[in-house]
């Protein structure tokens, strides 16, 4: 660990040969190669590995304000945006840090961030051997820019739609909805983006939270905060329920048939699951993602039952 100013380090030639693997030819690049990758989903452990795209120099924005040193109060200078790339000889005069490891260009010297100190996203970027002329390397990857791409190319199941009863609904009884609760579980994607300056890991994670049933009738849709219960015909009636359900009014009369037969006239469904994505980088660095919405479709035939009065 590098402390600034706090102790004054002897690093042999060893040790700053080791340090100089972390110069790295100025060449962005995304784990698993190409200019991008794709993701997918499963059920068996819900976690899924994610490249992403190539993320350039000029394409990494720094942290709003960075990490910074020093005290900006009063008429204090501000502190140097990170990373701040000072030459070795500069912050521990009398040395320059010794010579370049074994094949690098000799005409340079070495470097130090003065803000690579105590965070684990900066200490890879504390000590570099820069060619004369040759500006230091930018910083790793933003967090947030690697969490919007794994977030873009997550995938999730589709949810599969159950009606109880699973034949028919009918006017004034309520319809028992459901989706497939195998799917009710967070997924997450991991993300790797490497620059000149380093790698960025960032896991994305997408937790569904509710439900949004268009049961196709002129009614507001209806909103489960839960998958659903599908009823079970071998348990008595007085035994379950369920907060998941739509009581239809009018019948599906008139409306589309899946088959073309007036008489199976049904309506549309349309169940949409709504997931929270939330992101975590190195450093403790957290945040919130666009909520993602998958969808699954059906559709419902309604009848009306007659009644017969003497």
């Amino acid at each position: 660990m590098l402390t600034h100013k706090l102790v004054r380090v002897g690093i042999t030639v060893t040790t700053l040969s080791l340090l100089a693997a972390l110069s790295l030819p100025a060449v962005a690049f995304a784990s698993g190669g190409g200019n991008g990758g794709t993701g997918s989903a499963s059920d068996g452990n819900g976690t899924v590995n994610v490249s992403a795209g190539q993320l350039g120099n000029s394409g990494i924005p720094a942290e709003p304000g960075g990490i910074t040193t020093g005290n900006n109060s009063g008429d204090a200078a501000p502190p140097p945006a990170c990373p701040n790339y000072v030459p070795y000889s500069a912050e521990y005069p009398g040395s320059n840090g010794g010579p370049p490891a074994v094949g690098a260009n000799p005409n340079g010297a070495w470097y130090m961030n003065t803000c690579a100190v105590g965070t684990q996203q900066t200490m890879g970027t504390g000590l570099i051997w820069v060619v004369n002329g040759q500006p230091p390397p930018p910083p790793p990857p933003d967090p947030a820019v690697v969490a919007a791409q794994a977030g873009s190319q997550m995938q999730l199941a589709t949810p599969t739609l159950t009606f109880s009863p699973a034949a028919n609904a009918y006017v004034k009884f309520p319809e028992w909805l459901a989706i497939n609760a195998t799917i009710w579980h967070p997924f997450t994607t991991s993300a790797t983006a490497c620059n000149a300056g380093g790698c960025t890991t960032v896991a994305a994670t997408a937790t569904p939270t509710y439900v949004t049933w268009d049961t196709g009738d002129p009614v507001a849709p209806t909103v489960c905060d839960y998958p659903g219960t599908p009823y079970r015909p071998n348990v008595p009636f007085s035994e379950q329920s369920t907060q998941c359900s739509h009581t239809y009014r009018i019948s599906s009369y008139g409306q589309p048939s899946p088959d073309g037969n007036p008489n199976d006239a049904a309506f549309p469904i349309i169940a949409t699951v709504v997931w929270n994505v939330t992101w975590a980088g190195p450093d403790g660095s957290t945040g919130q993602l666009a909520a993602i919405r998958t969808q699954g479709t059906s559709t419902l035939k309604v009848e009306q039952i007659e009644s017969v009065q003497k």
